[in-house]
């Protein structure tokens, strides 16, 4: 259960594909005030792990989508 609080809403600026991961660039500015490497941030519910980030975005890694077909 997500207990933590809502600092603001992001934006999604890139996504980056391969065939197993997804790296996901999100703009914001007020979570970049305290943010470290290996922080844990809540996105659309899911917490995802900081990669890497800069004065305007973070980067999150995700697995890509398993087609079954």
């Amino acid at each position: 259960m997500f207990t933590g609080i809502i600092e603001e809403i992001g934006k999604i600026e890139k996504i980056k594909k391969d065939s197993q991961f997804c790296t996901l660039e999100i703009k914001a500015s007020k979570v970049l005030e305290d943010i470290s490497l290996g922080d844990s941030i809540s996105v659309n519910g899911i917490c995802l792990t900081v990669t890497s980030f800069n004065h305007q975005i973070f980067k999150v890694g995700t697995m890509s989508s398993l087609r079954t077909t």
